[in-house]
């Protein structure tokens, strides 16, 4: 398996994810990634065939990295690849001096963001953004700091 960074043609894969429950519409979105945040965003693939990606952006102080989505086809989840894809990021961020990576998870998912390194905290954030984070949108804050 070969994790390399994100490239603009890999736009046209993300078709192939399961992006439920985000609607397909959100394309805006996943372009603006590929475009302008391809450097701190990997791909999974083996010979030839996609795997997953993690769609990172980088703060304009280039101080962290925030895991917009992090995505394993089916069929190849529960064999290490979002590891992977987590510490080609994490590679990248101590390269390139970055302070922290944080991200947003569910709580079926805490477990094995703590299980890399990942602590919950919200320090970052205001109260009302913590309680928006907790109560409306039911996420984890996790930071992983370098």
């Amino acid at each position: 398996m070969r994790i390399r960074k994100l490239e603009k043609k890999d736009f046209f894969l993300f078709n192939q994810m399961d992006w439920s429950p985000l609607p397909k519409e959100r394309d805006s979105i996943y372009l603006n990634l590929t475009i302008d945040q391809a450097d701190c965003s990997f791909v999974a693939e083996e010979e030839g065939e996609f795997l997953g990606v993690i769609l990172c952006t980088r703060s304009a102080d280039g101080q962290s990295v925030y895991v917009n989505h992090i995505w394993v086809k089916k069929e190849a989840r529960k064999k290490g690849i979002g590891g992977k894809l987590i510490a080609r990021l994490e590679r990248y961020a101590a390269q390139q001096g970055v302070r922290r990576v944080w991200l947003f998870c569910w709580d079926e998912l805490k477990d094995w963001y703590r299980n890399q390194g990942y602590r919950e905290s919200y320090s970052f954030l205001s109260p009302e953004l913590k309680e928006y984070v907790r109560n409306v949108k039911k996420v984890r804050a996790f930071v992983k700091k370098f």
